[in-house]
């Protein structure tokens, strides 16, 4: 057996660093798996929609078409993911969720009513905020249209409201620059009102 062992003791080794070539693959394998796979990770944000397509339509009354309602959700909730609040934000007493503040915002600023004079579209956009828009981006917005979509009012807003946030503005601030002078007395508490009952609504045992 001793002679066996002396006769191949180079190969045995060889066999060490073989093992640590194998085991140090493995682990760069898992570990570039893991990171691969968290990399394309999608989040199913379809239970996100569902709840508030549910709020719209057992919380309110409003003329959208279920159509409507269905795409609105789906807006918000895509273009919530893109928004980060400061550290310490809390929005009528509770944490602050991006999805139910955009949600709150479009119904402080036109009650989801198609017809309202607070400005364009959903979100009540004033026309001198659409002027400075294209103004800084180059585009050119059709009043007609374009402005009345809830996803291009949507991420139009949340561009404005990034820039100003990363300013150092709180939220409020930031809002309240976005808007200027087409704000109604206490909006900021109306807005705040209003996610509050959006909140509770959607933590609620009974939602889906």
């Amino acid at each position: 057996m001793k002679k066996i062992l002396l006769k191949y003791r180079h190969g045995f080794l060889l066999i060490f660093p073989l093992l640590l070539v194998i085991f140090s693959y493995r682990e760069a394998d898992t570990r570039f798996s893991h990171d691969l796979s968290r990399f394309f990770e999608k989040a199913d944000h379809s239970k996100e929609e569902a709840v508030l397509f549910a709020y719209l339509t057992e919380a309110e009354k409003t003329n959208f078409s279920v159509r409507r309602k269905k795409e609105l959700s789906r807006a918000v909730v895509r273009f919530s993911q893109k928004l980060q609040f400061p550290d310490g934000t809390l929005l009528g007493g509770y944490p602050p969720n991006p999805t139910l503040f955009l949600l709150a915002w479009a119904k402080t600023r036109s009650d989801f009513q198609t017809n309202h004079s607070m400005g364009y579209g959903i979100l009540g956009l004033p026309e001198i905020f659409v002027r400075e828009f294209e103004l800084s981006s180059g585009t050119k917005i059709n009043r007609d249209y374009d402005i009345l979509s809830d996803s291009i009012q949507l991420k139009m807003v949340l561009l404005k409201l990034k820039e100003f946030l990363s300013e150092g503005k709180s939220v409020k601030e930031a809002y309240l620059k976005l808007y200027g002078t087409n704000v109604s007395v206490r909006e900021w508490e109306t807005l705040e009102t209003n996610y509050k009952k959006i909140y509770e609504f959607v933590t609620s045992e009974s939602k889906p």
